[in-house]
C-alpha cells in the first residue's frame, strides 16, 4: 500500500522534535518528505534512521497498536502526517488493498539468519578507516567487484558528483519507471536480486551513508544486512573501501564505494 497517495498534511519538526512516543497508540503515521528521522528503543538508543519517502509508524497505522520505538528528528525534518481513519477507510473501500499490502510484507520478509548462509570467517571485516563525515573526504567512487556489474560500468567506475546517487535494476517494458530517479540501472533477470529502487548513496546524519530504499531483498554494507525485517535501513560509510551487495545473500550485484579522503 503506497502511503504517499493517501490524504494528509504537512508537518514541520525541529532537530529533536518527537514525532511519535514508544507505547502511545497516535492512532496516525507520517511519511518522510525530506530530513530524517532516527527510530530510539526502549532504552533510548538509536536503531534506525529513516529518510525521503520512509514511513513511520506503518504497522501501528495497518493493524492499530502502541508504536514499538520513539521517533525522534535528526536536523529539521519536513513530514506528511497520515491518520489511521484514513487508512482504515481506504481498506473498507477497496478490499482488495488488504491483501496486497499483507503480500506486500509476506513479500520483504527473510526468514534464514545471516549465520546460516555465512560463516564466521566468510564474513567481510568493517572497514577501519574513520567514518565518512563531512568535509572529511574529496571524492566518492562506485567501483564493479563483479562480471555482473563490470558489464554496465567502467572498469574504474562511476565517480558520484551529485547526492543521493540510486542503483537498481533497469525495468523491463511493461514496468513503471521508479519514482525516485536510479543514477546507475543494470540489467538483471527473474528470479530478481535487484529492485528497480535498490539503494542510495547519500548524505546521512553523522555522514555518506547506504540506506535501502524499500528492495525485496535488502542490501549488506560491509558485511551488515539492512532492509527488508532487519532493524536498520542504513548503513554508515568510512573513508576506504566498502563493499556493498545488492540483493539476496548470493547475489552477484557486488559493489565496491571507494572514499577518498
Amino acid at each position: 500500500m503506497d502511503m504517499s497517495n493517501l490524504p494528509a498534511r504537512t508537518r514541520v519538526f525541529a532537530d529533536g522534535d518527537v514525532l511519535l512516543h514508544a507505547g502511545s497508540d497516535h492512532a496516525m503515521g507520517f511519511v518522510v518528505l525530506s530530513g530524517y528521522v532516527r527510530l530510539h528503543d526502549e532504552l533510548g538508543s538509536a536503531v534506525q534512521t529513516l529518510g525521503e519517502g520512509d514511513v513511520i509508524g506503518a504497522m501501528s497505522l495497518l493493524f492499530g497498536g502502541a508504536q514499538d520505538m520513539t521517533a525522534v528528528a535528526s536536523r529539521p525534518v519536513e513530514a506528511t502526517a497520515i491518520d489511521r481513519s484514513i487508512v482504515t477507510a481506504a481498506f473498507d473501500r477497496n478490499p482488495d488493498m488488504v491483501r496486497d499490502a499483507a503480500m506486500s510484507l509476506l513479500s520483504r520478509l527473510d526468514l534464514v539468519p545471516l549465520d546460516a548462509h555465512q560463516t564466521a570467517s566468510d564474513r567481510r571485516d568493517a572497514p577501519s578507516g574513520p567514518v565518512a563525515a563531512p568535509g572529511q573526504w574529496r571524492e566518492v567512487r562506485v567501483k564493479p567487484l563483479t562480471p555482473e556489474t563490470r558489464g554496465s560500468m567502467p572498469r574504474r567506475g562511476i565517480v558520484v558528483k551529485e547526492f543521493p546517487f540510486g542503483i537498481g535494476r533497469k525495468p523491463l517494458r511493461h514496468e513503471h519507471t521508479p519514482r525516485t530517479e536510479m543514477s546507475l540501472m543494470l540489467i538483471d533477470s527473474k528470479p530478481y536480486n535487484l529492485s528497480r529502487s535498490h539503494f542510495m548513496i547519500e548524505h546521512g546524519p553523522d555522514g555518506l551513508m547506504v540506506r535501502d530504499v524499500g528492495s525485496h531483498l535488502g542490501t549488506e554494507v560491509n558485511g551488515q544486512r539492512i532492509g527488508v525485517d532487519n532493524m536498520l535501513n542504513a548503513a554508515t560509510l568510512h573513508i576506504g573501501e566498502n563493499e556493498v551487495a545488492a540483493g539476496g545473500h548470493n547475489t552477484p550485484f557486488r559493489f565496491i564505494i571507494e572514499i577518498l579522503p
